[in-house]
């Protein structure tokens, strides 16, 4: 199967269903990547480009890889795909190939990206701002508590916000 580049304005993306739908980011390349099950990010527009963002706990091996690297991908696959997807966000990259163990396929993007070969839509996205999400930071205390707190505590998440560079729909 293959893809075509479309313009982002025509991905028809519902940005409040769409990474709660399963989806897959990917860091790195195809010499080295990682991919990691996603469900909290966003989409919208700043400094006038057209963004999405996604948040990965320190603990994260995905988050070593994407540190190291300009590009990640967000991939959205069938829901079939979904128990193989689990996968994903299961098992630790630290531990094996995660592609392998989840029986998915890793696409290339040039040299600078891979996504899923079974997505009907990969977002190509170029990190242009990272920050880790300190208690200090938060205005709802709650809310920081609820999600680093117990097993998570020292854990933060951190935000990646990539500009969308391209746009790629299976044919």
């Amino acid at each position: 199967m293959s893809f075509k580049e479309i313009p982002v304005e025509e991905c028809g993306l519902n940005p409040f269903t769409k990474l709660t739908d399963y989806c897959i980011v990917t860091a790195g390349n195809k010499e080295k990547c990682n991919p990691m099950l996603v469900t909290w990010g966003g989409f919208g527009v700043m400094w006038r480009k057209p963004v999405a963002s996604i948040y990965i706990r320190q603990s994260r091996f995905t988050k070593t890889i994407l540190d190291a690297q300009d590009y990640f991908t967000l991939s959205f696959p069938p829901v079939s795909y979904k128990p193989k997807e689990s996968y994903m966000g299961s098992h630790s990259g630290r531990d094996g190939d995660k592609f392998e163990g989840s029986g998915l396929h890793p696409y290339a993007i040039g040299d600078e990206a891979v996504g899923l070969e079974e997505a009907d839509l990969i977002l190509v996205c170029r990190k242009i701002y990272t920050h880790e999400m300190k208690e200090e930071f938060y205005t709802d205390k709650e809310t920081y508590e609820r999600w680093n707190s117990g097993r998570q505590a020292g854990n933060n998440h951190s935000i990646y916000m990539g500009e969308i560079v391209k746009v790629l729909k299976k044919c």
